[in-house]
């Protein structure tokens, strides 16, 4: 079992740090696959991502556990996000809509299938590397706040995200790695 899958099940089950777990995780990823579904409209990405994990949580007892918690999240919250941009901006073609989402069904696709191969080069990282990475691009800390939190020293750090980077570009080359951010 992976452990996405296990913090998924957590999370269905109540616990409240997997919760947590699952927005840190998420959140990032969707708000920006959800800016760019909407070309770029930040402040109703954020909004309609702060309802979604509400809605999560208040639905989390009805929720499947046997999924993929990744290809779910993306495609419950980019339903969630088109529907509502729908209602807000009265379109009054619904098929624009149902055109949008079948030309997005591929990047959909697309996103996953990179997201697998980024999961998979992240597994081949040190987990001190992995640390870091998730630190400084997922949660958006500082060299010096990865640091302070880690009790290491500012070269360490540096060190530790240098080869990560490298690393992950050798693993997923120059044109995936920015997939990251």
């Amino acid at each position: 079992m992976s452990i996405g899958l296990q913090i998924w099940i957590n999370f269905c089950e109540g616990d409240q740090s997997a919760f947590r777990e699952l927005y840190d995780i998420y959140y990032s990823r969707l708000f920006v696959w959800g800016c760019k579904w909407l070309d770029g409209d930040t402040a109703f990405v954020k909004d309609q991502l702060h309802d979604f994990f509400i809605y999560l949580w208040e639905k989390r007892g009805n929720l499947s556990r046997d999924i993929n918690p990744d290809a779910y999240l993306l495609t419950s919250f980019k339903r969630r996000l088109l529907s509502q941009w729908a209602k807000t901006k009265n379109l009054q073609n619904i098929e624009d809509l149902v055109h949008v989402s079948t030309e997005e069904a591929d990047e959909t696709d697309r996103y996953l299938n990179q997201f697998q191969l980024i999961q998979e080069a992240l597994t081949k990282l040190t987990p001190a590397q992995r640390e870091v990475i998730e630190l400084r691009f997922l949660q958006n800390l500082s060299l010096q706040e990865i640091a302070l939190r880690k009790n290491a020293s500012l070269r360490t750090v540096y060190n530790l995200t240098h080869r990560a980077i490298q690393q992950l570009r050798e693993s997923l080359g120059k044109k995936n790695i920015f997939f990251l951010w």
